[in-house]
Parts: C-alpha cells; structure tokens; sequence
C-alpha cells in the first residue's frame, strides 16, 4: 500500500459553493490527490463557468484529480427533506432520474480527466431484494458504457444500508458480470455496522477506492481518524493485506472548526497512519 498518496475530499468544505481558492488550498497543504463532492449546492457541474475554471487550473496540477463523488441526492443541503437518488430504486422513473443526474456529473470528465467515479450502492432505506438488485443492474447497464467511453471506472459505495456490505457488493458483481466496477471502501459506513478490517479482506481484489474517516459506531460523524472508534492499525493492516494500492482519502467534516485547520490535521494523522505502517513492518520482521 502506497502510504505517498495522501487524499483528500472536498466533502470537508461541504457548506459552501466550492471554489478554485478552495483547491489551491487543499494542494497547497501538500495533499496528493483530490475527490470533488459532486453534489448541489457544493459542486454545481452543470455551472459551465464553474467548471470550465475548475477544469482548467486542474490540467496543469497532474493526477492531482483523482475521482468525483457522484450525485445520491438532488440538495445535499436539505438535510431531513433530501431528495434520494437511488441506483436501486425499484420505481422506473426515479431509477432514470438517478442515473440522469449521475451521468450529467460524469460529464465534468470531458472537461478535465479523472480515474474513479463513486457511486452509492442505494439510498439509506433501500433494503436487499431482488427488485432492488435488478434495478442495479439495469442503472449500471446504462452508466457504465457512458463512464467507460470518457476513461471512468465505476466505484460502488458500501453505505449503511441493507443492500451495501462490502460482501453483498462484491457477491453481486461477480454474480452480476456487469463488466469493470470496483469498490470504494468507506471506514465510517462500515463501522457502523461492520467491522472495517473484516470488510476490506471481505472486498479484496474489488477495492479501488477509500473513503476514510471515524465514528463512535453511533452516527455518521466523519471525524479524523483516531478521534472515534475505528482500530486504525488493523485496518491499514488489512489495506496492505489486499494490496490495496490507490489513495487513502479522508472524506471529513469540519466540525465548526476552520477547514484549514481541520486539513492541517490531517496531515498529523496520515503522519500516524505512517507510523503504523512502520510498526507493522517492524512486527513482521520481528516474526520472520
């Protein structure tokens, strides 16, 4: 696991319309690699203006782009009314608004290229039924021939749902065959229902994506790793295990705290997730 590609979520500045100054800032700190939290108000991708000068600064900054976070509600901001976009709903129409939305946000990939694209398996209520699963299978019929033809790979989301355990995602693309999706491996979502480093064995050779933040296996907190629950050595130990090789992302919130401060320990806890790695490497040699 390669512990150089430190990244980080726009998810952290959430409460605002994301700007340029905003990414500057989170290269500025040093992070290797970006996710926009495509979602409305935050990332408008349909803003023209927005999106050209987002794509234009981010041509000149490598693979500093890394994925987006595709579209599961229409306003992220509406919190207790939120709009559900679900790639599982059973209901024709609202499956094809889904898919339309997340396809309009996959369009900012002809505008400036990015790897991954993550998408949620579901929406909260969504229970595990054949229903619920064919409807899956005919959204990811529609959208993955459109991420393939723009160079985007597919990463379903493990969200606290009856629907997304990393086993039942992994069970139903091998049984599925719906052609190259991955997993993008969420910490805090698993927590809650799992234990993480049972999961990420649990999804090993399908894991192409993380999304990494901590909770008190209570409510879906996304504090800073070490500040809740979570066994962090196990889990990187259990990255190294499926030689997991993409990008650690923290997908935080701030907490009422200046998002500069909250990036600036950040990189405190990738400096901690460093020294595990070291202690783990330094307890197999002790063994070997």
């Amino acid at each position: 696991m390669d512990l150089m590609k430190q990244g980080l979520s726009t998810h952290l500045f959430v409460e605002e319309k994301l700007s340029l100054e905003r990414l500057k800032e989170v290269r500025a700190f040093g992070f290797d690699t970006l996710e926009i939290f495509a979602l409305k108000p935050h990332f408008d991708y349909q803003d023209k203006k927005l999106a050209t000068d987002l794509a234009i600064w981010l041509r000149d900054q490598g693979r500093f782009l890394q994925s987006i976070h595709t579209p599961f509600c229409t306003d992220y901001q509406a919190r207790s009314s939120r709009e559900w976009l679900s790639i599982a709903d059973p209901e024709r129409l609202r499956r094809e608004k889904a898919v339309d939305e997340i396809r309009r946000s996959l369009e900012f990939s002809e505008r400036i290229s990015f790897p991954l694209a993550v998408v949620h398996m579901g929406a909260p209520e969504d229970r595990l039924s054949h229903r619920h699963l064919d409807a899956i299978y005919y959204s990811l019929g529609t959208l993955l021939p459109f991420a393939e033809a723009r160079g985007v790979t597919l990463a379903l989301e493990n969200i606290p749902n009856e629907l997304s355990t990393v086993e039942g995602m992994r069970r139903f693309l091998e049984e599925a065959q719906v052609g190259k999706v991955g997993i993008c491996f969420d910490s805090g979502h698993s927590h809650l229902q799992a234990d993480p480093h049972t999961e990420i064995r649990d999804g090993e050779g399908r894991i192409i994506a993380t999304h990494l933040h901590d909770n008190h296996r209570k409510k879906d907190d996304h504090l800073l790793p070490f500040d809740g629950d979570i066994d962090w050595a196990k889990v990187l130990e259990a990255l190294e295990a499926v030689r997991y090789s993409g990008s650690l992302t923290m997908e935080l919130k701030s907490w009422n705290r200046p998002p500069e401060a909250v990036m600036r320990l950040a990189r405190e806890r990738f400096d901690r997730f460093a020294k595990c790695q070291e202690d783990l490497m330094e307890m197999k040699t002790r063994e070997g």
